[in-house]
Order: C-alpha cells, then sequence, then structure tokens
C-alpha cells in the first residue's frame, strides 16, 4: 500500500463511529485489490455477547446466511483464528471435512473471496479478534503477495481493533498492576499462601499482604480470589 498506509492509519484513528470504520475498511479493500475484510471482536472481558463486536464488508445475503446457520461454530477460520497468535492463511485450513468444504463453496459463491489470511489480534484488557483480508487472486499469486497483506493488515488490524473498542464503549479504564502486584496475584491464583510467596519473592509478608490488597483495589474487588478471576479474565496475569 505504501503511501496509503500512513492514510489509512489516520483515517482509522479518527473515525467518529463503527460506520464511519466500516467505510474506512471498504475503502481499503477496493484500494488494495481485496475482496472483503472483517473484523470480528471474539471476546471483550466487560460484555458477555457471544459477538460482541462485528465490522465486515461481506454482502448483507452472506452476513445472513452466516448467522442463520450459525456458522460461527463451524467456521474453521474462527475456530482455529481464536486459538491462535499467528496468521492463519486459507490455503492451511483443514477442509477434509464435507461441512467444511459446504461452507467454503457457499462463502465463494456469496462472493467472500477464494483466498484470506485470518489474523489473530489481542488487546491490552484481555480483549480478542480476528482480522481478516480475502482475495480472489489465484494460488499463484496470493502466495507471492500474501506476506505483505500480513505485514500490512497486521498492524491495520490492531488500529481497527483499538478504535472499535473505543468506540464501542468497551474500553476498561483504570490503572495497570505493577509488577510485584500481578506477582502475588499470580501465586495466589496457583494456590500458595502469604508466607509462601513472601518466601519466594524475597519480600515480607506484610508487603505481599500489601501487594495483594493494593492489586484488589485497582480491580474494583472486594476480596483477592475476585481479583485473581478478574486479572485472569482480562489476561492480565
Amino acid at each position: 500500500m505504501n503511501g496509503k498506509f500512513e492514510e489509512f492509519l489516520r483515517q482509522i484513528q479518527t473515525a467518529k463511529s463503527v460506520i464511519d470504520l466500516k467505510a474506512i475498511m471498504r475503502k481499503m479493500t477496493a484500494e488494495s485489490g481485496l475482496a472483503n475484510i472483517a473484523y470480528h471482536a471474539l471476546k471483550i472481558p466487560i460484555r458477555h455477547d457471544p459477538e460482541p463486536i462485528l465490522i465486515l464488508t461481506y454482502e448483507d445475503d452472506w452476513v445472513r446466511r452466516y448467522v442463520e446457520r450459525d456458522y460461527f461454530a463451524l467456521d474453521p477460520t474462527v475456530r482455529a483464528g481464536s486459538k491462535e497468535f499467528l496468521p492463519l492463511d486459507w490455503l492451511d485450513v483443514d477442509r477434509s471435512s464435507v461441512e467444511v468444504q459446504r461452507f467454503f463453496r457457499e462463502a465463494d459463491a456469496y462472493g467472500v473471496g477464494r483466498q484470506g489470511v485470518t489474523l489473530p489480534v489481542r488487546g491490552p484488557a484481555g480483549e480478542r479478534a480476528l482480522f481478516t483480508v480475502t482475495s480472489n487472486l489465484a494460488d499463484a499469486d496470493w502466495k507471492s503477495r500474501r506476506l505483505l497483506y500480513m505485514r500490512d493488515f497486521q498492524l491495520l488490524g490492531h488500529f481497527i481493533h483499538d478504535r472499535a473498542v473505543d468506540l464501542s464503549g468497551y474500553r476498561i479504564e483504570g490503572p495497570a498492576l505493577s509488577g510485584r502486584e500481578a506477582q502475588c496475584l499470580e501465586r495466589t491464583a496457583s494456590g500458595r499462601h502469604v508466607k509462601q510467596i513472601a518466601s519466594e519473592l524475597a519480600l515480607s509478608i506484610s508487603a505481599v499482604q500489601l501487594y495483594l490488597r493494593s492489586a484488589r483495589h485497582k480491580l474494583g474487588c472486594a476480596s483477592v480470589a475476585e481479583a485473581v478471576v478478574k486479572a485472569t479474565r482480562r489476561e492480565l496475569l
């Protein structure tokens, strides 16, 4: 994308709504010669919705069919991408099952794109999302360009995620845990008592108690056990 890259970043950072982000994604799709771009938040710690944020350039008919048939549970790019930290090239997806083969045929019929790469996104408060770009390039052409797509869109995906979380009102505010607070909570989560933690970290018992109390206060919890659960859910440990 060369010179367009910084302009896309600027537009993402100044977007005023999720609708603006979708328009930017459509522009990115057109100017990058792609078939579609999709942002799919899988997990926002303060939300319990199964799909808290979806921003897609797919055709509406495909989106309706996908939701009606609950393809979230079948889609191998979602199932694999939700567990991975590395980009997932659709060419590497296991298509041995009849259901998955049918799914990709349907996706192609609805103009999703024959090729694709799904990029896992991780946020600072434990958010998890997927950012996908698709193309109709032939296999040889796709293989020659996919690394460039991965490089550019990995960063753009993180910027889209950060702005989408902000605009959706899902940003978790609050002071970060210090290193000692996190260490004390981690060891508490592992079943260690205050005395054991103090010995392992070469701290006094009163210091460990202070760190645990401070962590509990920062997380807004009534007990250390609750603080452990909340910190784990937000992937702060």
